[in-house]
């Protein structure tokens, strides 16, 4: 790796700080006797309330810099700030939400306890759970359903319940690694306009993995664009579109043209 991914620059402080902010970032991993560079050097600036997406071909290292930033992995160099903080300093980690690619929930459980889970680690009482957990759902319109089960639920409403266990620890900031890639069209439609109505009403700041450059041109303010490994930022391209966007929009079909290109 360049020494330059040793910099420790401090992060910026005071109300004005960014809710994200990537320096230098670069990570690599054990293959045998090999050693894998997966990310190189990746500068990235994400603001308060920002709907922020990253494409790239795959294995640019995407969910790599995702969990980073998550501080479920931590970087070789570089520094990760988070609302102004180090991220080893950075002590509110439940003000930050993850949503896997998968749903992850759990058989056993019914919809309303695969909410309560998420704040289970913690110190909330179980009444509070009990009511943080039912008005997630009622969040993301899955009241109704709080005590069914996975296996009685459409693909759609599982994401949903995923959803509201992101949500229920009230985050700052969402993060999702290709949330809805497992969907079909209809579904992952719904649900892109389930998040922009959340993040009309919570004003997250989210950040979102991608493949597919039409949700990434549909959703995003901005896209961060990876190179292939080791991945850094190639491009962020402005989204200058005003919501609702439709996929038949000549605007959406440019800008889908140019996210491809810069892959």
């Amino acid at each position: 790796m360049n020494s330059r991914n040793d910099s420790r620059e401090p992060c910026p402080d005071g109300a004005q700080a960014p809710a994200i902010r990537l320096i230098g970032i670069g990570k690599s991993f054990a293959n045998g006797d090999r050693t894998i560079a997966v990310l190189d050097d990746v500068q990235l600036t994400i603001e308060m309330q920002a709907i922020v997406g990253l494409i790239g071909s795959s294995g640019a290292g995407k969910s790599t810099l995702l969990s980073i930033i998550a501080g479920i992995l931590k970087p070789d160099h570089g520094q990760v700030c988070i609302c102004g903080a180090a991220s080893e300093e950075f002590n509110d980690w439940r003000s930050v939400g993850y949503m896997f690619q998968d749903d992850r929930l759990l058989p056993w459980r019914s919809a309303q306890r695969n909410v309560e889970f998420a704040l289970e680690a913690g110190s909330v009482a179980s009444e509070e759970r009990v009511r943080r957990a039912r008005a997630a759902l009622e969040l993301v319109e899955l009241d109704a359903f709080a005590d069914a089960f996975p296996y009685q639920l459409s693909g759609g409403m599982r994401s949903r319940v995923a959803l509201a266990r992101s949500l229920v620890t009230e985050p700052r900031i969402l993060l999702m690694d290709e949330p809805f890639s497992r969907l079909d069209a209809q579904t992952r439609t719904a649900m892109h306009e389930e998040l922009l109505r959340i993040h009309r009403l919570k004003r997250m700041t989210v950040v979102f993995v991608t493949h597919d450059v039409a949700e990434a041109a549909l959703l995003a303010d901005r896209v961060a664009v990876m190179s292939p490994r080791p991945g850094t930022i190639r491009e962020v391209i402005d989204i200058e579109i005003a919501r609702p966007r439709d996929i038949t929009q000549p605007e959406v079909t440019r800008y889908m043209q140019r996210l491809r290109a810069a892959i």
